[in-house]
């Protein structure tokens, strides 16, 4: 008589289930560092991002005010965390129509936006700048230096990481 064992042992079951269940194991480990590597990258493209943005709008305004009507921030080399001006509205023969006062600050929610002040109205640049600097030096009062400094927090899986950026830059007044 002959015996037909066509079937799998329980021995074998087990040595295939396990070597699948560590082959699944480094798979997902890998995915998910993934996973995170690609949450701390957004992170510090959208922190990029917002500190450039806001540092752009305050750059193209700078560059239209005169040196005369900046105002809170002297010219002494001495940092500040405002600045306030104007820009012209009109250029004619009688001379020049200035706007109302424009001032950028740090503020609004949780002290971490950068915030445009103009006419009473409020309209934020940034979001999650954590310092703003200005300042201008006796030698050259007609440049501006700008300082912004962008930071956030993300929890891919279990730690935290911080993403920092900072962006400085030199504005040239008008005279």
């Amino acid at each position: 008589m002959t015996i037909n064992n066509k079937g799998f042992t329980l021995l074998e079951i087990i040595m295939v289930a396990f070597l699948f269940s560590i082959i699944s194991a480094a798979i997902f480990s890998v995915l998910a560092t993934g996973r995170n590597s690609l949450s701390v990258g957004e992170s510090q493209i959208g922190v990029q991002q917002a500190c450039r943005n806001g540092l752009d709008s305050m750059i193209k305004e700078l560059r239209q005010a005169g040196v005369s009507t900046i105002t809170g921030v002297p010219a002494n080399g001495t940092n500040y965390s405002s600045i306030t001006f104007q820009i012209p509205t009109a250029i004619a023969a009688t001379g020049i129509t200035w706007s109302s006062s424009i001032q950028y600050t740090l503020g609004g929610l949780n002290g971490a936006q950068l915030l445009k002040t103009q006419s009473g109205s409020q309209k934020v640049f940034a979001n999650n700048i954590s310092a703003l600097s200005f300042n201008r030096s006796a030698a050259n009062p007609n440049v501006v230096n700008i300082s912004v400094t962008a930071q956030k927090n993300t929890f891919p899986g279990f730690t935290a990481t911080q993403s920092t950026i900072t962006l400085t830059s030199q504005v040239k007044l008008r005279n």
